[in-house]
């Protein structure tokens, strides 16, 4: 079941960036599709269009069957209720507490008051609980967010997006801020999300090592282009330059 369609994307910045040139592809429910690409090359750009962090300049995105370039107040808030977004940096509140980080997610449907105040539902309580233990951090439920390592943070995250009941996961470079082990230790979780909970994701990432451990399917971007869409397995050393330069050196996670 094809979930996402974006057609002859372009997205032109108004300082004149062209960050996306005619970018095409389909999504399946249930993929683990990671994006990968230079700096630049238009990865971020593309997951922002996809939630409307960014409007597209042209071109067409549908999701689940719905066209959402021209989206605006209550379409929009829908939309992006069912797309979950993890950010590099994190972007925890640092003093409150795991749980607390987590409940946010609910804010869509909680409203700010109630959040403000910390009102929550025993419902969403327990389904915070639920992520929390899914993404290992039981007994870190009233642990302050800066207290946590990066990983741990990041595995907050990624409990606090799946608080929106997400149909869509997009991770922007979700392990860039970590180390090599913990990179793993991220990737991994979001894979359980993924084949446990059935929530297609959508990610990010420099590393052809995490790429080939973690990706059903690859798309590379360069320039704001699409140049590469198959299985991981399928980039060699020729493609791996055709990508990232002549000059490129793989660099490997263990």
């Amino acid at each position: 079941m094809t979930l996402l369609k974006v057609k002859d994307l372009q997205k032109i910045y108004p300082n004149g960036t062209h960050a996306l040139k005619g970018v095409s592809l389909e999504v399946n429910k249930g993929e683990f599709l990671v994006i990968i690409g230079l700096s630049g090359s238009g990865k971020s750009t593309l997951l922002r269009c996809i939630n409307r962090l960014h409007d597209p300049t042209s071109g067409s995105i549908q999701f689940d069957g719905i066209e959402t370039t021209s989206l605006t107040g209550s379409g929009l808030r829908t939309l992006r209720s069912r797309i979950g977004m993890i950010f590099q940096h994190f972007n925890l509140i640092p003093r409150s507490s795991v749980m607390t980080n987590v409940l946010s997610g609910t804010l869509a449907r909680t409203g700010i008051i109630k959040s403000l105040f910390g009102i929550y539902s025993e419902e969403d309580k327990e389904k915070a609980r639920k992520y929390i233990d899914i993404v290992g951090l039981t007994g870190k439920e009233r642990s302050r967010a800066d207290n946590l390592s990066g990983g741990q943070q990041q595995r907050v995250a990624i409990a606090r997006a799946l608080m929106q009941n997400p149909t869509i996961l997009l991770a922007d470079e979700p392990v860039a801020s970590l180390d090599p082990s913990t990179s793993h230790s991220v990737m991994q979780y979001l894979k359980k999300v993924n084949e446990e909970l059935g929530v297609t994701v959508i990610c990010n990432l420099h590393f052809l090592s995490l790429v080939r451990e973690y990706a059903s399917r690859v798309i590379a971007l360069k320039d704001g282009k699409l140049i590469y869409e198959g299985s991981p397995s399928e980039i060699d050393q020729q493609w791996f330059q055709t990508i990232y330069g002549e000059d490129a050196v793989e660099v490997t996670i263990n």
